[in-house]
């Protein structure tokens, strides 16, 4: 294999490329310098590494593609991580939203046996806790994005987006006002003027901004008495 299995940086470096792939139009060098907290002389050090073991590609504007391996290697990693929040969510009762920064550190130390095991005694998850789904699974076909919500709309929040999850003060907050996976409420107003959303969860208001409310996936749902 090109990469060691305990090489825990370049197992960082692919998780944070395959989530970004998935939610920016184009990953450079410096959007992991900032997910990764990292400076930018080790990203380029790791980067050529990675080149170099057949993991990534650069193109000629310098943006960061996964290669086949590094795709394979990454889906397999997120696999292993999804189920890790599962479990300890569902079974060790973890709060939701402090479950991936656990899961991050416990990941690396699993093996493929205990990977395919856990995955049996979970029943196979098809998404973890966030709502995202799990590598060989997909969204639902009607999810759209919080931000195409229009005012009035009762939807029901699916998914966090995996992007989201390493800040935990905002995890908190998705928790503390219910927008997690299950949990139906109302976009009552779209304020331009503070690029906001005002979202109604029974008789709780709170806001939220636009370029957040991008990355929150939801169903549209018809009003109930609950809501």
């Amino acid at each position: 294999m090109a990469v060691e299995r305990n090489s825990v940086v370049v197992e960082e470096y692919l998780q944070a490329i395959y989530s970004m792939q998935k939610s920016e139009d184009t990953v450079k060098s410096v959007l992991l310098v900032s997910q990764l907290n990292s400076s930018p002389s080790t990203v380029h050090a790791t980067l050529n590494r990675m080149q170099r073991d057949g993991l990534v590609t650069m193109g000629p504007k310098k943006e960061i593609h996964l290669t086949a391996l590094g795709l394979s290697l990454a889906e397999s990693l997120v696999y292993r991580h999804q189920l890790v929040e599962t479990f300890l969510c569902e079974h060790l009762g973890i709060d939701w939203h402090e479950v991936h920064q656990h899961a991050h550190i416990l990941e690396h130390g699993l093996t493929p046996l205990v990977v395919e095991k856990l995955a049996i005694f979970l029943g196979n998850p098809a998404h973890c806790p966030h709502g995202s789904p799990i590598p060989g699974n997909s969204p639902p076909k009607e999810m759209k994005f919080l931000s195409q919500v229009e005012p009035s709309e009762t939807f029901e929040v699916v998914m966090v987006d995996e992007s989201l999850e390493d800040s935990s003060e905002l995890m908190q907050f998705f928790q503390k006002n219910q927008l997690v996976p299950g949990q139906k409420m109302v976009l009552i107003e779209r304020i331009e003027a503070t690029r906001t959303l005002k979202l109604q969860h029974n008789k709780d208001v709170f806001s939220l901004p636009f370029e957040v409310s991008k990355k929150i996936g939801v169903v549209l749902k018809k009003p109930s008495a609950t809501t």
